[in-house]
């Protein structure tokens, strides 16, 4: 196996977790859930050759562990082993020794996981679930000066509805989401100057009723160009704006029950507009930086909109540092708003820090934490009588992977999700505080 797997495999370990992060906005409101494991990355060594320029890799995990808190609530929660199995199957144009080719590459993976909970509690045993995942990019780069790509991101999770009634009804909170975008890249000049066009589409879509008025899709165009006045630094200046609206633009009645339980105002219009300079690259042979500071607004078509100083100022900050080959430390900070499933929008301040460590025995180990205070603003009077709340939510890990062979694993994982809420008290809710341990080990093949 070769060592950017390696690196790949614990990369995405980092990404995951702090990709959570905002998959689980709210515990099961958006539903999402903490991520069991990465998914299974083969080494290019391996892998069925199809033709001169394309190889098939198969493979998958095998989890098992335990989940203590099934439903994100505060008292009484209920615990319950699980098992997890999720095979894979890859197509790509990679070379054997790990190289990308110069002219067209290729990438299509896909990922079917199942999950089951094995429980004496029937309520329980109802959200086993079905999640579906598929990736693929695109890229032709023509003698490095412009270059198309098109990556397209399809998943469907599901996770434990808001009650216990629900669960025993047999519904669960279903969330398909696509993310597409196109890229042309150009690199004039040896690629001392470079600019960036990229459209994306983001469609979100959940089946489960009470959350069905914040089905949405976003439209977006970003513009990035940047001047490389070191030989891997560069300055950057960018400007994204967006479009996002909902497909359900009237406000639900509270004619049932499911309906009741999350009471929604109209979602509104938006169209986000982020606009940053920067600075990103190596600062010293072992040391890389990104920083980016700029404006920010969400101009919604009704209710509350970001405003004020800081309301509108965005920040993000992370450091990488190389002490030792095999090791890689992340630290970052960020100051921005997401739109939000509840109300219209949150401000998010946070942090994160990754450890990772890769062995030339092939032991890959992660430690990854992050923490974020998100202000939420615009929800229905039924949930905030003032229109705000608060949450402070943690996440946390740790992951250790030994490679058998280059296409045989096996590992442990942990992983923590916190969430402290002043809307703790809303009546009818779980996810809003709620404490979640998940333990588990894993069997891995990647051919």
């Amino acid at each position: 196996m070769t060592s950017r797997y390696l690196s790949l495999g614990a990369g995405l370990t980092i990404l995951l977790g702090g990709a959570s992060g905002y998959a689980q906005q709210l515990g099961p409101v958006s539903g999402g859930y903490v991520p069991q494991g990465i998914p299974a990355q083969a080494s290019p060594e391996n892998g069925l050759l199809l033709s001169d320029s394309a190889l098939l890799h198969l493979g998958g995990v095998l989890e098992g562990g335990y989940d203590s808190n099934v439903f994100y609530e505060k008292d009484s929660p209920l615990g319950a082993p699980f098992l997890r199995v999720a095979p894979f199957v890859e197509i790509t144009n990679t070379a054997r020794n790990g190289a990308v080719p110069s002219g067209l590459f290729f990438d299509a993976r896909a990922t079917l996981a199942y999950r089951a909970y094995l429980s004496s509690n029937d309520e329980i045993n109802k959200l086993s679930s079905f999640s579906p995942s598929l990736n693929v990019s695109l890229e032709h780069n023509s003698n490095g000066i412009i270059a198309l790509g098109f990556l397209d991101a399809f998943s469907r999770v599901q996770d434990a509805p808001y009650t216990r009634s629900e669960a025993g009804a047999g519904r669960l909170i279903i969330r398909d989401n696509n993310t597409a975008s196109g890229q042309l890249r150009w690199s004039p000049g040896g690629g001392r100057i470079q600019g960036v066009l990229r459209l994306t589409n983001i469609f979100d879509w959940f089946e489960y009723d009470p959350l069905k008025p914040a089905n949405s899709m976003t439209n977006e165009v970003m513009v990035d160009g940047s001047w490389r006045w070191f030989p891997k630094t560069a300055l950057f200046l960018q400007v994204r704006q967006g479009y996002t609206f909902y497909f359900d633009d009237t406000s639900p009645t509270a004619a049932s029950s499911a309906q009741a339980l999350v009471p929604f105002n109209r979602k509104s219009t938006s169209f986000p507009l982020r606009a940053s300079l920067g600075i990103r690259g190596l600062i010293t042979e072992k040391t890389s930086i990104a920083l980016a500071v700029g404006y920010v607004n969400a101009f919604y078509s009704d209710g509350t909109s970001t405003a004020g100083f800081l309301g509108s100022t965005l920040l993000t900050a992370e450091l990488v540092v190389m002490p030792i080959l095999p090791a890689k430390i992340i630290f970052g900070v960020r100051h921005d708003f997401q739109n939000s499933v509840l109300g219209n929008f949150y401000y998010d301040d946070g942090a994160y820090l990754s450890l990772s460590y890769m062995t030339v025995s092939r032991l890959v180990g992660n430690l990854w934490g992050s923490y974020d205070h998100k202000r939420f603003y615009g929800l229905p009077v039924q949930q905030a009588p003032s229109g705000q709340r608060i949450d402070d939510y943690v996440q946390a890990g740790a992951m250790l992977d030994y490679y058998l062979r280059s296409w045989l694993y096996a590992g442990v994982s942990y992983n923590l999700a916190l969430n402290e809420s002043d809307a703790a008290t809303f009546t009818g809710l779980s996810g809003t505080t709620y404490t979640k341990h998940q333990v588990f080990a894993r069997l891995g093949i990647t051919y």
